[in-house]
């Protein structure tokens, strides 16, 4: 293996081919190493349409939009009533999300990554050891003299060869395991909804079901940790089989398919950690948090983690100075993104009341605090923004200097903060907010504010059209509230 490598990277998964094509991509020597041979077996994924500016900032989306994926316009759910309901990405239903089969997207993503020069990956290397000191770090792997290297990042998922340093933290309240069958010859909505994402609710669990592009359909049951003595009593084709008998929605698509092997058990219970990187160390991907397997997110965010954490990381390596504001916002970054998908997922199971003595509902039920439990605290209902003509700050809108990713780095630059957004928020639809801000607090009426940020320093590049997206997301937020005089409509939001 390369001797001197500046960064070594474990786990060849969506984060660590993304961190290592970054990083390579910024002049770093990366050693990427994977136990397993590819192509390997994960489970079949959806990837929302969210996902797009991600693959294009990767410049790997025409390679995944020509692999053959089927494409989705949105999903169909049977949650909190037997109905089925369709809700879209678009109204035209152009917007498509991936129904991928990960084995293939995974490779895609590496073979992409491996055309860079400074990136050399490894098979069947399985890291046993990481010694982590203050100005480098020690990795070890079986049949290998040590590497020593400026920084380690580990994206070796549920192995969390460093988070599983006493890092983990798991949820105690959604304790579940998914259990994963692939059916041959089964049906499908006809028409658009072909590729959509099946999401029913059942008195035992949660069934999440997809086709993929190789004929198969994907159907995996998340139940409680507790059905693992179910399982060991029976078996875990027996257990399988019973429940899906049990769906009055996805059973319909299953009446002439056949189960194309064993079904396949693994853990999905949420979790986080209680530091995500160091000096010389970062958890990416599923080695540092993750979520509901139905947010239909989780290698979204596995591959946005290993893109904030490159720039940590180079923040880290070449300016030491701005390490502990880095390490800082990789902290938070990551913190918000699992609290962010806890909350929903919270709300979302809490919508579902039709078996209250399930045990499986009990536990996901009433999670979040009253304030929290019908998402954000009500509001009076908002004027149009049409008719709103003259906007002022809310009183609990400031502006603060915190770390921002600007890649490639981690800067302090200043940044709006509320109760809404306690992280900071620094750009929207492209727009510079604090700056924005600084208008609204100078100039009352919209048309003023727009053309005064049109004329700052910020706003050169800008066009009108975003700037006033931006102000009616504000305006929608609260971040900014009506005022009188309404005296012309010609500058409304």
């Amino acid at each position: 293996m390369a001797p001197k490598p500046d960064v070594v990277i474990a786990g060849a998964g969506p984060a660590g081919s993304t961190a290592g094509y970054l990083l390579a991509e910024l002049g770093f020597r990366v050693l990427l190493l994977e136990k397993s041979d590819f192509p390997r077996y994960r489970i079949g994924e959806s990837l929302t349409p969210s996902i797009l500016p991600l693959l294009d900032f990767l410049r790997v989306r025409e390679a995944i939009e020509q692999a053959g994926f089927l494409r989705m316009a949105g999903h169909t759910v049977c949650w909190g009533s037997p109905r089925a309901r369709t809700g879209y990405y678009s109204a035209d239903r152009s917007r498509l999300g991936f129904q991928v089969w990960r084995e293939t997207f995974d490779a895609l993503l590496l073979e992409h990554a491996g055309q860079q020069p400074r990136l050399e990956i490894r098979f069947g290397v399985g890291v046993k050891r990481v010694t982590l000191g203050r100005r480098a770090v020690a990795v070890e792997a079986a049949g290998h003299a040590p590497v020593r290297a400026r920084f380690f990042v580990d994206a070796t998922g549920r192995s969390g060869i460093v988070a599983r340093r006493n890092l983990r933290r798991r949820d105690p309240n959604f304790r579940t395991l998914a259990v994963t069958g692939y059916w041959r010859d089964a049906a499908s909505p006809a028409g658009a909804d072909f590729g959509n994402t099946l999401l029913e609710a059942y008195e035992n669990g949660v069934v999440w079901s997809v086709p993929l592009g190789n004929g198969l359909r994907n159907v995996t049951l998340l139940v409680d940790w507790a059905e693992g003595r179910r399982i060991r009593a029976a078996s875990a084709r027996a257990f399988y089989l019973a429940e899906v008998e049990r769906l009055r929605h996805v059973s319909k698509f299953l009446s002439r398919a056949s189960l194309a092997g064993a079904p396949r058990i693994w853990d999905a219970t949420l979790y986080t950690s209680r530091a995500f990187a160091g000096g010389r160390f970062l958890l990416a991907g599923d080695a540092g948090l993750f979520i509901d397997p139905l947010s239909s997110e989780g290698v979204q965010t596995a591959m946005a983690s290993a893109v904030s954490g490159a720039a940590v990381i180079n923040t880290i390596l070449r300016r030491p100075a701005a390490a502990d504001d880095a390490i800082a916002f990789y902290r938070d970054a990551q913190s918000n993104a699992y609290l962010t998908h806890y909350r929903q997922s919270a709300e979302y199971y809490d919508q579902e009341r039709r078996w209250p003595h399930s045990p499986f509902w009990q536990k996901r039920s009433g999670l979040l605090a009253p304030a929290h439990a019908n998402g954000a605290l009500s509001r009076a209902p908002l004027r149009p923004p049409a008719e709103v003509s003259h906007v002022a700050p809310a009183q609990d809108v400031r502006l603060e200097r915190r770390p921002v990713l600007e890649w490639p780095w981690i800067a302090t630059r200043e940044v709006l903060v509320t109760g809404r957004h306690p992280r900071g928020v620094r750009f929207l639809h492209k727009v510079c907010i604090p700056a924005l801000i600084k208008e609204a607090r100078k100039h009352p009426a919209v048309v003023d504010i727009l053309n005064g940020y049109l004329n700052r320093r910020e706003g050169r590049d800008a066009e009108a059209g975003m700037v006033r997206a931006a102000l009616v997301a504000l305006y929608r937020e609260g971040v900014l509230i009506a005022i009188e005089p309404c005296e012309s409509r010609s500058g409304s939001l």
